[in-house]
């Protein structure tokens, strides 16, 4: 296996730091891209890394990246949105078909919460994307989860986007870490105009699901509902972990959780990828 870093050039001429694991065995390789949740980074608790090494010993390689504002990325947070990350992922798909050998037409795609709503809409542009793996993923349409968060409110997120309009960004407070986060006006108008739980009903590939049941971010009912909604011809697995919550065991120190995780998505992308 060989793992490296790389800062690829995106379409809007900034820097995007990458990670790029990749299986020994050489030539037409199989390749998944992964995206992670709001504010995260591009290893995601070290649960990515986990993943990534599992695909390589698989045969598959895999490429990640931290999306604007995050992690070590140099930009500002206000040019986080939908339409944005797609295009740092159009980036990473892109140098992955030219420099190192993938099998155009053996790629999949893992999101982390918000990354899961990015993976949504970026098969609806590249329907090739044949096998997806959704972690906890904010895959309702809109952004409305129930959860009596702030950021999940659509009313507060309308009146956050006015804001955004008025004064160019909103300046959001990240209780996790106390960052003060700012917010541009695309991320609101792209999250409450997401159809992520339309485009999941249309997608009939290969798609498993996992949450905690005891989430309450991405609440278990929100997902229930996506669920049902999943296309009649899909291959679709939805994965309870026991007892975890938005974090599957990274924020509350139990790895059997983190490891349930990869270990049950790492199974379902080796055997349709």
């Amino acid at each position: 296996m060989e793992s490296f870093d790389i800062i690829l050039r995106s379409q809007r001429d900034t820097d995007i730091p990458c990670t790029v694991v990749l299986p020994d065995k050489g030539g037409h390789l199989p390749l998944v891209l992964m995206a992670h949740g709001f504010c995260a980074t591009r290893h995601e608790n070290g649960t990515f890394e986990m993943l990534a090494k599992k695909l390589a010993d698989a045969g598959i390689a895999s490429i990640r990246c931290d999306f604007p504002g995050c992690n070590e990325s140099e930009e500002s947070h206000e040019f986080n949105n939908l339409e944005n990350n797609m295009d740092h992922l159009d980036t990473l798909l892109n140098y992955m078909k030219e420099y190192c050998e993938i099998d155009e037409y053996r790629v999949g795609m893992v999101g982390y919460s918000m990354g899961g709503k990015v993976v949504l809409h970026y098969t609806k542009r590249h329907p090739e994307i044949g096998v997806m793996g959704l972690w906890a993923p904010a895959a309702m349409n809109g952004i409305s989860t129930g959860s009596g968060s702030d950021l999940g409110n659509p009313e507060v997120m309308k009146q956050w986007s006015e804001i955004a309009r008025r004064d160019g960004l909103y300046p959001y407070h990240n209780s996790f870490d106390g960052r003060i986060v700012p917010l541009g006006k695309d991320f609101f108008d792209q999250l409450l105009n997401s159809n992520a739980k339309d485009l999941f009903s249309q997608y009939d590939g290969h798609v498993i699901m996992v949450n905690g049941d005891k989430d309450d971010i991405i609440p278990p009912a929100i997902l229930e509902d996506v669920a049902s909604a999943a296309h009649p011809d899909a291959d679709f697995v939805h994965h309870v972990v026991k007892g975890a919550n938005h974090g599957f065991g990274a924020w509350t120190n139990e790895p059997h959780q983190m490891e349930e995780l990869v270990q049950v998505t790492s199974e379902f992308i080796i055997k349709y990828l």
